[in-house]
């Protein structure tokens, strides 16, 4: 009697299996599903430097659709200096995706200006982004005065009036000197 009950549990445990499978019912699930493409964008491309600039990632499955709840690593590849750094204050930060399966990180480009490379990171997948780091607003990258500002000699225009007031002052007082000198 017991072959026969082993015999019929394997006959309903192979039916619990296979007719559920070949309905279509029971599938397993991939959670979330894999990664079909991945895709970064900034805000800007061309941030200030000082500045910051919002990335997001979109993550979409095989058969386009967005991937919910997706894990996505936004990594600094490259940077012309050392300060660059996300929200987190380090050089990466993992964020997840939405429903629209756009995951999202706030870099702070740094006071370099230069190309930051930022790599995105997603299942198997990976996207790179550049950025083009500008110089400050009216800040010039050797941190001398614009060319725009006259006054020569590497110096802004009220430095040069400072220095040629300060001359005259001095040249006045030697003329006086001088005269003082040769009446005694």
């Amino acid at each position: 009697m017991s072959a026969l009950r082993t015999a019929l549990a394997t006959i309903v445990l192979s039916l619990l299996l296979v007719v559920p499978a070949m309905s279509g019912a029971a599938r397993a699930q991939t959670y979330p599903p894999p990664v079909g493409s991945l895709s970064t964008q900034s805000s800007s491309t061309t941030p200030s430097a000082g500045t910051t600039t919002t990335l997001t990632a979109l993550v979409l499955d095989s058969s386009g659709k967005p991937v919910v709840g997706s894990s996505v690593v936004f990594l600094i590849d490259s940077q012309p200096g050392s300060d660059a750094k996300f929200s987190n204050g380090l050089g990466q930060i993992t964020a997840s995706t939405d429903a629209t399966g756009t995951a999202t990180a706030v870099l702070s480009v740094g006071r370099s200006p230069g190309t930051i490379v930022v790599k995105t990171i997603s299942g198997d997948k990976t996207s790179q982004l550049t950025l083009q780091v500008q110089s400050a607003v009216g800040v010039p990258p050797t941190g001398g005065r614009p060319d725009s500002e006259g006054g020569g000699f590497g110096l802004a225009a009220w430095q040069v009036a400072l220095l040629a007031a300060g001359i005259a002052v001095f040249l006045s007082g030697s003329v006086i000197a001088v005269r003082k000198w040769r009446r005694s």
